[in-house]
């Protein structure tokens, strides 16, 4: 059964997140969606971490885009998997699952993020099958500048009606934010404005209830067996 969700950075419960290995799980166990964070090497080339450093993930120490591409390789993330790079991802997930892609831009940090990232959809013939999003909305202005095509979304904490309008001038049609924020309401206007809601964390059976009362919203989860035990339950008589 395929449980369509997101598999936040592949299955970091299990696997060094943002890895291949955890891209690789989280399609064995069924997500139809992928969802991992890009940064730019020193060289140009967009590859995947979560945080600014490679402190917390990795054998090294110091920012991501003080590295070359190369320096990053020599780096572990674990016991022996190494840092991917974005090609590398959209390469195994073409043909298997849609990929939500988080910029993680932060003002300037990244000059030539957007279009290194979008250079790498249009490589891997990947432009169906994802959408770029981020908390850093300008670095989203700046990906639909360079294409009208590529499918975009943006991330905020809370809800708020003033991103409704933002989106529909950019053309955006996926919005992010934390599942606690989830209403009635707020899911209708959303629904109205062509926009699909997509929440995290849903990492507990409380988390799972309250997003599945709304068939059009996507969950994002750690704790991808435990999704799939609870998708499975709710759907597999339907």
């Amino acid at each position: 059964m395929k449980i369509k969700a997101l598999a936040h950075r592949g299955y970091p419960v299990k696997y060094p997140e943002n890895t291949l290995s955890a891209y690789h799980a989280a399609y064995k166990l069924g997500f139809t969606h992928l969802e991992l964070d890009v940064h730019l090497s020193k060289d140009g080339i967009p590859v995947l971490m979560h945080d600014i450093t490679v402190d917390r993930m990795t054998n090294g120490k110091g920012r991501v885009k003080d590295f070359t591409y190369e320096e990053l390789r020599e780096l572990r993330v674990g016991e022996k998997e190494t840092i991917p790079t974005l090609e590398e991802a959209l390469r195994f997930a073409k043909s298997k699952m849609m990929v939500s892609i988080e910029l993680k831009q932060h003002g300037d940090l990244y000059n030539g993020l957007e279009e290194a990232v979008l250079n790498v959809i249009l490589k891997t013939g990947m432009l169906g099958h994802v959408y770029v999003n981020s908390f850093d909305h300008y670095a989203i202005i700046n990906m639909r500048k360079l294409s009208e095509d590529i499918e975009l979304g943006i991330i905020q904490h809370g809800a708020s009606p003033a991103v409704i309008p933002f989106m529909k001038k950019i053309k955006a049609t996926y919005l992010s934010l934390r599942v606690e924020y989830l209403t009635d309401y707020y899911v209708q206007l959303c629904e109205e404005a062509g926009i699909t809601i997509v929440v995290w964390p849903v990492d507990t059976e409380w988390q799972f209830k309250k997003m599945q009362r709304y068939p059009s919203v996507l969950g994002t989860t750690n704790k991808l067996e435990f999704f799939k035990q609870m998708y499975e339950q709710k759907y597999a008589k339907n």
